[in-house]
């Protein structure tokens, strides 16, 4: 299916409004790893706006500057300490990435710019009579549905069914029924 529904905006409330959020805030997991690449000025981390972020970029210039004022070995061993600290990061890089998504989503959805209740709505009532009204209401709902048939609204009464404007239509095999009805009246008049 096409995403050109991404570049339509209506400017509504509803929910194509708060997807196309969705879609703007949510960070991609191939841009997270191929910014991790980086992870020495510690790109990953604020791509995804993780704390301490900004630990890597000082943890890089110590590096260097320890590479060209200390003698060789001990540079190496804050670099192996630093790329362990990278292989963490790459280890916990899609659960920051989906923990990220899941927080945009929650936000979104709980925003003021999601759409409220329609309007009349008055919630759930708080004198329900202690479960008699819902239970009321639900058995007449199910009178509604069991006296309607697949696909035929409830009849009204024996009257309702045929093939006139505002009536139930008859099923094939009423029809059957019907056809061989006349047709029998009619062998009955002819003898």
């Amino acid at each position: 299916m096409p995403k050109a529904w991404e570049k339509l905006d209506l400017k509504g409330e509803g929910l194509q409004s708060v997807q196309i959020r969705l879609q703007q805030l949510q960070k991609k997991t191939s841009t997270a790893y191929l910014s991790w690449l980086g992870f020495c000025l510690g790109l990953h981390r604020f791509y995804l706006q993780r704390p301490l972020a900004w630990a890597y970029p000082m943890a890089s210039l110590i590096v260097a500057i320890l590479a060209l004022t200390l003698p060789w070995p001990f540079p190496l061993g804050f670099g192996i300490l630093m790329l362990l600290f990278a292989l963490l990061d790459l280890r916990h890089l899609g659960g920051w990435v989906s923990s990220f998504n899941r927080e945009q989503r929650k936000a979104a959805w709980f925003a003021q710019q999601t759409p409220a209740a329609p309007k009349g709505f008055a919630g759930r009532p708080e004198n329900l009579d202690q479960g008699q009204q819902w239970e009321k209401e639900l058995h007449e709902y199910k009178n509604i549905k069991e006296s309607e048939r697949a696909g035929h609204p409830a009849e009204q009464g024996a009257a309702k069914k045929g093939f006139t404007a505002g009536s139930r239509r008859m099923s094939f095999a009423e029809q059957e029924k019907l056809l061989a009805e006349i047709s029998r009246k009619e062998k009955q008049n002819d003898e």
